[in-house]
């Protein structure tokens, strides 16, 4: 079986790249683990082994790894906690993420960053109320989860380490963080760096497509808050195009809308009201009713073009509701 090679794929794709052991086993594990993994005389746990996979650019449930008892409830906890924030019902995903915190192993850097970077992204209970942390609150809890495992990070040297989905997430709500207070361009500058890491170091898996179509997605909004408009129907087409490719319709609406918006920017008008049409049935079809009003409003805003009679909602960029980022 596949599992019985693991450390022979690990050492064959870290000499393809050039990395020495210490390069890539930074935060995960020390390079004497790394050694005994490639000579097959240890099997790491699941999270760190997805870590090693994934920051050698390897994805996938190709490479088959034994999961214990723990593990599987961990996984499993992990996406109920990620479907509740989906369905923003953020009291139930805290109470579950708690229930996670209780699980964790004092080592597992892994899981302690998943539950640092859904906190920034939930918030916190106080008096029965879920609040949401303010900008530096955020950023906080996003570089104590990258630190976790790339002590030497910086925002601007994003290319100088190597990263696994996870980490690449959190690099994300960074950006997230900034272009919710208007510094768009710093969130236009790592969002560029993140784009060229995921296109220059994974395979083209359907893991890191959908990453890049998010990736895709909050850069094409950063760049039409700043009024780059041509380079904002670059990545929002980009976008477009894996979502169709994936088959993903998690920020298909999104990237419809901000092509919508660029190209009237642009003064071309039937372009844009092709994307926002798109955008409207797109939404129908998905059953969703707040951003289907939205593109509804934005045809009768920009065009006088009734396609709900009963709407008194108006709709720009910043406000359309998109999946979480998670």
């Amino acid at each position: 079986m596949q599992e019985l090679y693991i450390g022979e794929v690990i050492k064959q794709r870290r000499m393809e790249l050039k990395l020495t052991q210490e390069e890539l086993c930074e935060g995960i594990c020390e390079p004497s683990t790394i050694s005994r993994i490639e000579s097959g005389k240890q099997i790491p746990v699941k999270s760190k082994l997805d870590a090693l996979l994934q920051r050698l650019g390897l994805l996938g449930d190709r490479y088959y790894a034994l999961v214990s008892k723990h593990e599987l409830e961990i996984s499993n906890l992990k996406a109920e906690i990620i479907t509740h924030n989906i369905r923003k019902e953020p009291k139930i995903a805290l109470k579950k993420l708690n229930e996670l915190e209780e699980m964790i192993d004092e080592n597992d850097h892994f899981l302690k960053q998943f539950i640092l970077r859904t906190r920034a992204a939930l918030g916190y209970l106080h008096n029965g109320n879920v609040e949401q942390y303010n900008f530096q609150e955020k950023i906080d809890l996003l570089y104590k989860a990258i630190y976790l495992t790339v002590p030497s990070f910086q925002i601007n040297k994003i290319s100088h380490h190597l990263y696994s989905v996870e980490e690449i997430k959190i690099i994300n709500q960074i950006a997230l963080s900034y272009s919710d207070i208007g510094q768009n361009k710093t969130a236009i500058g790592i969002y560029s760096q993140l784009l060229k890491y995921i296109n220059s170091h994974f395979f083209n898996m359907s893991e890191t497509n959908r990453l890049s179509i998010l990736i895709a997605y909050n850069y094409s909004r950063s760049l039409y808050f700043e009024e780059e408009f041509q380079k904002s129907i670059e990545v929002a087409s980009l976008g477009l195009q894996q979502s169709r490719q994936e088959s993903s319709s998690a920020y298909l609406g999104g990237l419809l809308s901000v092509l919508g918006h660029a190209f009237y920017a642009q003064k071309k008008f039937e372009r844009s009201k092709e994307y926002f049409y798109q955008a409207f049935y797109m939404y129908t079809i998905l059953n969703d009713q707040v951003n289907t009003e939205l593109s509804a409003q934005n045809l009768k805003d920009f065009f006088n073009i009734d396609v709900c009679t009963d709407l008194n909602i108006g709709a720009t960029i910043g406000e359309l509701v998109s999946p979480e980022n998670n």
